[in-house]
Order: C-alpha cells, then sequence, then structure tokens
C-alpha cells in the first residue's frame, strides 16, 4: 500500500513539473490583399523586411486571379515628409536594382510596372497602375481596409503560455515591444503561481539603429501571481538594465529560486 502511494505522489509531482510556462510572440509581418486594377480582379501579398535606412522596407508579389504568375513588387515608406507620392513598384523578373541617395531615402531604379498615389490621399487609396513605357493608366482598389492592415504590419502580439496554451497576454502588460521573453523562476505556494520573467524590449522601438540607443535594449523583470486557474491576480515590475539610464545592479532584488518573494528595492 505504502509503495502505491509512493507511487501516486510521485506521478502527481511529475505531472505538476511536466506543465511548463513559457512564451509566445507572434509577428504580424503580412498581410494579403483581394482588389481590381481596372475591372480585373488581383491579389496582392505584401511582406514587412525591416528598414532601409530610415524607410520601411515591404516585399510581396501581386498576381491576376485568373492567371497562375506572381509578379515581385518593393516599397518604402516613411511617414515623413507627408507630401512625398507613395508607390509599389513591380518587376517580371524580381530583379530590383536600388540605391540610397544623399537624403537617405532608399530608392528604387528599375522597374516594369508602378502602383502610385500621393500621400494626401492617403496609401492605398486613389492608386493609379501603368507600366513604365507606357502611357495607359488604370485605377486600382483594393477590398476592406487595407490602410488599417498596412499601420498594422511590424506590430506582434506576446503572450505567457503553459504547455503551449496562451494564458495571459504580456502586451496588456506594456510589453508589447519585447523580443525575448524567459521564465526564470516558478514556484506553487498555496495554489499561488508566482513567476518571475526576465524581458528584453528595445529601447527605440523602430529605431532601427538611429541616434541616440537607437540600437539599445531595456531589460526588465516582471513578477506575477497566477491563482490555479492561471488567471493573473498581481503583477510588479522592475527596469533592472537601460540603454538611456544607468542602473545600480544591486537597485532591485529577486531570486529565481523564491520567486515568491517578488522584487524588493534595496533601499
Amino acid at each position: 500500500m505504502k509503495k502505491v502511494l509512493v507511487f501516486v505522489v510521485l506521478l502527481s509531482f511529475a505531472f505538476a513539473k511536466a506543465q511548463t510556462y513559457s512564451s509566445k510572440i507572434i509577428p504580424n509581418n503580412t498581410m494579403l490583399l483581394h482588389g481590381f486594377i481596372d475591372e480585373y480582379p488581383i491579389t496582392m501579398y505584401v511582406e514587412s523586411n525591416g528598414y532601409c535606412e530610415y524607410e520601411q522596407e515591404f516585399s510581396g508579389w501581386y498576381k491576376y486571379d485568373n492567371s497562375t504568375e506572381s509578379i515581385p513588387i518593393l516599397f518604402y515608406y516613411s511617414a515623413y515628409p507627408e507630401e512625398d507620392s507613395f508607390k509599389i513598384y513591380a518587376k517580371y523578373d524580381g530583379d530590383f536594382e536600388t540605391e540610397v541617395d544623399e537624403e537617405y531615402a532608399c530608392q528604387v531604379l528599375n522597374y516594369d510596372e508602378v502602383f502610385e498615389t500621393t500621400a494626401v490621399n492617403g496609401i492605398f487609396n486613389d492608386l493609379k497602375w501603368h507600366k513604365s513605357n507606357a502611357n495607359t493608366i488604370l485605377k486600382t482598389w483594393f477590398e476592406g481596409n487595407p490602410q488599417e492592415q498596412f499601420w498594422e504590419l511590424g506590430s506582434q502580439e506576446v503572450y505567457l503560455t503553459r504547455d503551449e496554451q496562451i494564458i495571459l497576454d504580456l502586451g496588456a502588460l506594456d510589453f508589447s515591444y519585447a523580443y525575448a521573453v524567459d521564465v526564470i523562476g516558478h514556484k506553487i505556494v498555496d495554489d499561488v503561481n508566482h513567476l518571475l520573467l526576465d524581458i528584453s524590449v528595445p529601447s527605440k522601438p523602430g529605431g532601427n539603429g538611429r541616434g541616440m540607443c537607437g540600437g539599445g535594449e531595456e531589460i526588465y523583470i516582471l513578477y506575477i501571481r497566477l491563482d490555479e486557474n492561471d488567471k493573473l491576480i498581481y503583477s510588479d515590475q522592475a527596469k533592472v538594465i537601460s540603454c538611456f539610464t544607468e542602473i545600480d545592479e544591486s537597485a532591485f532584488i529577486y531570486d529565481p529560486a523564491f520567486p515568491e518573494k517578488g522584487i524588493t528595492t534595496s533601499n
């Protein structure tokens, strides 16, 4: 009987240990649009590639819905200056030549087709399509709200998970820009889960290495308590490393071996 009891206890302990907390970061880097060039239905796929100097870079393809051939596209976007035109370049072989001009603007030098409008109209609004060597201009439009979809590109969702199941949106705790989340401490005390997380975020989201701390890193320690159903009942956080400000490494006290103690100040 004792052997059976010991086995049950060990099995329960193993099951509890098997339930592991981790994180999941889901980037939103792509969008798929459906629309028309004149009366011809098209599909356009857009993917965020990061930055070219100060401008965001996007690539992808578009195709006519009655065709199996896709045409590569490339374009850049910056919110400033607003009077600049907005252009999506298409090239049949995808071999774009680009350069950065003296004002650090990224330019496409060769293309076969282009969709263009002015920023005053709002990007993806009032687009006109034409070939590089032709005068025929055709109106282009997309279903839904492509501009709103475009603004969301580059965003992400950051979650705490248990056994790969999402249980907490860390973006709601101001960590939507996190690029690394590590659970460094976990303990159950009186049916409450105590967790310590090490979270890294860019000092300047979208800074692309430009300016002071453009490529810098801010590191936080997040302490949370979850009830037995993994519902958040308490949270606290402290910035322990910063590119902008020197932080005394002894300013905050926390112990991954005893996460239930939370975060305290040394003063």
